[in-house]
C-alpha cells in the first residue's frame, strides 16, 4: 500500500470538474487524476521516471481539499 500526499496544480481541478460536467464517468475521472499524479509525483514534474505509465487503481481511501 502507498500513501501519497501530493498537491496539484490547479488545472487538475478543472479538468477533473470540465470532466464531470461533461458525463465522465468514474473511470474517466480516475484516468486524469493518474496522469496529473504520475506527472508530479512519480515523474516529479518531468525530473525522472519518463515513460512511465502510472495506473490508479485498487485504491481504497482518497482524500481531496482544495486550498
Amino acid at each position: 500500500m502507498r500513501w501519497i500526499t501530493q498537491d496539484l496544480p490547479g488545472e487538475v481541478a478543472r479538468e477533473l470538474f470540465a470532466a464531470r460536467d461533461a458525463g465522465a464517468g468514474e473511470q474517466q475521472q480516475t484516468v486524469i487524476l493518474a496522469r496529473a499524479l504520475g506527472h508530479a509525483y512519480f515523474r516529479e514534474r518531468g525530473r525522472r521516471a519518463h515513460g512511465l505509465h502510472v495506473a490508479f487503481s485498487d485504491v481504497e481511501f482518497a482524500d481531496f481539499s482544495i486550498g
